[in-house]
């Protein structure tokens, strides 16, 4: 005769399987933020490094 696992095993062990389902989203959407962040600041340094010069303070001397 086999015998059976609990109820409480069974749901024990689907609870580590979601467990492990979601680190693995959490660490995709973490490495996802960190490229997202890092086109941002790629794009942005772009677009400031493009921009003119600021004006200067001093006036124009003749």
């Amino acid at each position: 005769m086999t015998e059976r696992r609990p109820r409480t095993a069974f749901l024990a062990d689907t609870a580590a399987v979601v467990r492990s389902d979601e680190r693995l989203i959490l660490l995709f959407l973490l490495l996802l933020s960190i490229a997202a962040l890092a086109v941002f600041l790629h794009y942005t340094t772009l677009v400031l490094e493009g921009l003119p010069d600021p004006l200067p303070t001093e006036p124009i001397r003749p």
